[in-house]
């Protein structure tokens, strides 16, 4: 079984087209996979977003309001992934392509009507994502990164648990990278990506290269 962690900014394209990419490789490879998307929040993500959105990198006043939109959209996902991670990852996708695609302004009616398309309980949503919960959820996403050394987006860490002794880094993740290195065996773990969300020991990390 493989076990991805594909780390996004939620308000990227180029993320957009990575969790796709995951979701594809769900149907095609004959092995079982166990996969999350996981929002990283930096001053890396801050400024590619308002890059992608063609904001002046200068604004403070709009770079604050840029990070505290990212913030919140990564609270409501944690909040909808505690009502089933197939329930948040529809809720975050469903976000994406109405925000990134349809380019629609993040609000309190976008967030609802999300909420609805991915059928969770919208009453116990909005409690939620402001909830201390949530918030430690952010945190503990936070700290994985900085153990696994993960700096910037459209990055996945794999592990194969069929196999021993080392976790993969995959820089610029796309389909056919990992595809390659599934076919010619190069993926194998050292210990699972839960033990070490649970326990943050860095396993050992091979990076592949394209």
């Amino acid at each position: 079984m493989l076990e991805i962690h594909l780390f996004v900014n939620p308000l990227g394209m180029r993320c957009f087209r990575c969790e796709n990419d995951v979701l594809r490789v769900d149907h095609e490879l004959n092995t079982k996979i166990n996969y999350q998307f996981v929002p990283l929040f930096n001053m890396q993500t801050i400024t590619d977003t308002m890059r992608l959105y063609g904001l002046s990198s200068c604004d403070l006043k709009v770079r604050q309001h840029v990070a505290d939109t990212i913030f919140q959209v990564i609270l409501d996902y944690k909040a909808a992934l505690f009502q089933g991670r197939k329930r948040g990852r529809c809720y975050l996708l469903r976000l994406q392509d109405a925000m990134v695609r349809g380019q629609a302004d993040y609000s309190q009616q976008l967030v609802e009507q999300v909420a609805q398309q991915a059928k969770l309980d919208l009453e116990m949503f909005m409690e939620d994502r402001r909830s201390k919960l949530a918030h430690q959820a952010f945190q503990e996403d936070q700290q994985m990164a900085a153990e696994l050394g993960v700096t910037q987006t459209a990055t996945a860490v794999v592990f194969n648990t069929d196999q021993t002794d080392y976790g993969y880094l995959i820089a610029d993740f796309d389909y056919e990278t990992l595809i390659q290195a599934f076919r010619e065996n190069k993926l194998d773990h050292q210990q699972s990506a839960a033990q070490f969300a649970a326990q943050f020991h860095r396993p050992s990390l091979k990076i592949i290269q394209k």
